[in-house]
């Protein structure tokens, strides 16, 4: 198929490409700046110049193409790239110009949470885009990972360099009750080249996780592991994390934490992958198998 990737540069996007070049794809890839060096294999990728917030280059992306895989999203607001301006509005702007350009299949990236009546402007403005795809007229399937790890991944990152840097314990947040079910990026990229040819897919919101749901002591405890990081977890009370994001957030600078992320890190994200396996055809693999593909031990 002719496919146009929007965040081909992103962390899913990234891995995605490679799958999709891999099954005999040709994917044209929406990037802000094509002249940036050896970020794209050249061969059956195209490069796109525009930028899916003011609908630049979406009409020349999609001309011909027979499908459209929409990535783009933030989980931090900086500047003028607001929740409502990236996954609203340029969802809609993918839409108008899918449609213009007669696209036969629209698969949507959302997350697991997304809803009208979300904890945070992420999932909300998620669930508005949801809403587009769903009321465009394109067959369609919207895919909605739980907590994604793999190779280049930010949270499994940002656990590690927290667990190092901390002087004799490692930081969990709150009580370390609230679960989730972490699927592994290969798990992910798997499910979206097949919504793409799945008839079963078709009009269907789909959960994608993986096969272990775990609470959040044992994800942290697992990454900790398979690291060779043996110091001794100690409960950070999340009303002083509350407080330090909120101080945070008034200083200069992008914050580790938002609010925002500490209410959507209260609540977990789990979810029935059970049309994953069904409809998509993929077994989840677990979270430590999943890791033990990349994380190696270091002393610590």
């Amino acid at each position: 198929m002719k496919v146009l990737l929007t965040g081909a540069t992103g962390f899913v996007g990234g891995h995605l490409l490679q799958r999709l070049l891999a099954e005999g794809h040709a994917v044209r890839a929406l990037v802000r700046n094509p002249q940036k060096p050896n970020q794209f294999p050249a061969e059956n990728v195209t490069l796109i110049q525009g930028d899916v917030a003011d609908g630049a280059g979406l009409t020349e992306g999609l001309k011909d193409c027979d499908a459209v895989i929409h990535l783009v999203g933030i989980i931090v607001e900086d500047g003028k790239a607001t929740f409502e301006r990236v996954h609203e509005t340029g969802t809609r702007n993918v839409v108008e110009a899918a449609k213009r350009n007669d696209v036969a299949r629209f698969i949507q990236m959302s997350a697991i949470g997304a809803r009208a009546d979300g904890v945070a402007p992420y999932q909300t403005t998620k669930w508005k885009a949801e809403e587009l795809v769903r009321q465009s007229g394109i067959p369609y399937c919207i895919l909605r990972p739980s907590l994604i790890f793999g190779p280049g991944d930010g949270f499994v990152s940002q656990m590690l360099d927290v667990m190092r840097k901390a002087p004799l314990f490692r930081p969990v947040p709150g009580d370390g009750m609230p679960r989730f079910r972490p699927v592994f990026i290969d798990d992910v990229t798997a499910c979206f080249t097949r919504a793409l040819t799945v008839e079963a897919a078709t009009h269907q919101t789909i959960e994608l996780g993986g096969a272990d749901e775990l609470p959040l002591n044992d994800v942290l405890t697992e990454i900790a592991r398979h690291a060779g990081i043996r110091k001794r977890p100690a409960h950070v009370p999340l009303s002083f994390m509350f407080l330090a994001a909120v101080i945070a957030q008034r200083l200069p600078g992008r914050p580790p934490v938002t609010v925002d992320q500490l209410r959507m890190l209260r609540e977990g994200s789990t979810c029935d992958i059970g049309a994953m396996k069904q409809i998509l055809g993929v077994e989840p693999c677990g979270f430590g198998e999943g890791l033990s593909t990349y994380l190696f031990p270091t002393k610590t």
